[in-house]
């Protein structure tokens, strides 16, 4: 049994995927006149990001009614009273001035698979009233997250942008029954020293909800091939026009999200042929992406893409017991040792005075704990030692003040350094405490330093000497 609180749920949710579509909403729960039905909403369409879904009863500049049902659509009753209600709004001429024009159609987001909401069963006529099932909402609905998955993607690069939704420059076939558009996102990869291409492709199929999902409409190998055909065209205009470095090796990744699902052939051989489809190379493509799990359908189980895009996502990789986190926290303080490591053996940290070069030493344990890395010089008159330490494998059940002080005393009773550098790695960060004790540090011949493995921040005392000279050497690895 369909509740009220069902349909105003729904409701909520459907208006919170209009709106992250880009329709502006320009007057909701109301009446044309007095005594006439409630109208949930009045749209337009306004959007940076998007185009405007093709399976609209208006244009852009136009407005439309939408309104919401839960539960199967037995009759055509609903689309009858919205066709009355635009029909009494377009007569009303107080009313178009208020909403700011005619109402050209109608839609309705119903909650329920769309197989037998035909329009020819429905026998519709007149005012154009569209039904989106629950497999386009769906649809629509990992659009606006893909989007956002591709913001994110190009945010952890240096050089990343998205670019506005767009149809594809030749349709896909000679029909009128698709419409393709492209998401297309660009990064720049620090880790790999390549340019990656993320194409996100939508095939909106503009049958009604009953014919939209039949397995004839399905996409097959030769719409996919002619989808692979925008994507090499896409990828040249886009490096030309961005002015992107030719030689830069690239990395393109093709997804594909069809309405009406995949042929089984077009699914399961897309990887097949998609590498010789074109000459990628001459593109310098050294890494192409597109098979069965890049290609999202539909028309059978709606959620099915959701679970598809899961596993392309590689989820689960971050997802650890609370026993482990101390095991991950260890591993990012290590990771960023590995970084001196390399800043010492390229002579990027130096001893301060005669920029001397360090000599890597095996690692050693003081009050307790073992160093993550050693370093000393002993050629010079300036006799230095570098210790980082992992705060992480502190004693949790002690003070880390206190621990941080007790390896400081050890280390001070070997007297052949005149000076000893001191780093304590962190994975998450410093307490007040700990970098007050780093800030006001004074120790003859001796430097104390908290290192942020996270956000690559430096604390020590430039009041002193000593702070100031660990701050020198460490400049090239650490952001002070």
């Amino acid at each position: 049994m369909v509740t009220d609180t069902d349909l105003t749920y729904f409701s909520e949710m459907a208006r919170e995927l209009l709106s992250s579509l880009g329709y502006s909403i320009v007057k909701e729960m109301h009446r044309v006149e007095e005594g006439t039905n409630l109208i949930p909403i009045c749209a337009g369409f306004d959007s940076k990001n998007f185009l405007m879904p093709p399976y609209s009863p208006n244009s852009p500049k136009d407005l439309c009614f939408v309104s919401f049902k839960t539960g199967p659509i037995r009759n055509n009753s609903i689309i009858k009273r919205l066709q009355g209600d635009i029909e009494v709004a377009n007569g009303n001429e107080g009313y178009q001035q208020r909403v700011g024009g005619r109402i050209v159609g109608g839609l309705v987001l119903c909650d329920q698979p769309g197989r037998g909401i035909s329009n020819k069963a429905l026998g519709l006529a007149g005012v154009p009233v569209l039904v989106w099932d629950l497999h386009r909402i769906f649809f629509y609905a990992m659009k606006v997250f893909s989007h956002s998955m591709l913001e994110n993607w190009v945010s952890e690069s240096k050089l990343g942008f998205v670019l506005k939704e767009e149809y594809i420059g030749k349709p896909i076939e000679d029909t009128e029954n698709y419409k393709t558009s492209c998401i297309a996102a660009i990064r720049y990869s620090d880790i790999a020293g390549k340019l990656e291409f993320y194409f996100s492709y939508y095939a909106d199929c503009l049958k009604d909800p009953n014919e939209a999902v039949k397995g004839i409409n399905a996409l097959h190998s030769e719409h996919v091939k002619k989808i692979l055909d925008d994507a090499y065209e896409r990828l040249e205009i886009i490096s030309k026009n961005f002015r992107l470095d030719p030689g830069r090796e690239k990395k393109l990744t093709i997804e594909i999200h069809s309405l009406s699902g995949f042929t089984q052939n077009a699914e399961y051989k897309a990887k097949l042929y998609a590498p010789h489809h074109k000459v990628w190379e001459a593109q310098n493509v050294t890494e192409l992406k597109i098979n069965e799990h890049t290609l999202f359908k539909y028309s059978i189980i709606p959620w099915e893409a959701v679970m598809d895009y899961a596993f392309t996502k590689q989820t689960h990789r971050h997802t650890i017991l609370p026993s482990d986190i101390k095991g991950k926290l260890e591993k990012v303080e290590k990771d960023f040792v590995k970084e001196f490591v390399d800043g010492v053996t390229n002579s990027d940290i130096q001893e301060p005075w005669h920029k001397t070069d360090f000599t890597i030493k095996e690692n050693k344990s003081f009050a307790g704990y073992k160093s993550l890395f050693m370093a000393h010089v002993t050629r010079i008159p300036i006799k230095q030692r570098m210790i980082i330490f992992s705060r992480t494998s502190f004693d949790e059940a002690k003070e880390k003040v206190e621990e941080i002080e007790r390896i400081v005393d050890d280390i001070r009773k070997d007297p052949s350094y005149n000076y000893n550098w001191i780093g304590i790695m962190s994975g998450s960060g410093f307490s007040s405490e700990e970098q007050n004790i780093a800030r006001t540090f004074k120790r003859q011949g001796m430097g104390l330093g908290l290192i942020d493995a996270v956000t690559r921040k430096l604390v020590v005392n430039t009041r002193e000497m000593e702070g100031n000279k660990l701050k020198e050497m460490l400049l090239s690895e650490c952001i002070t």
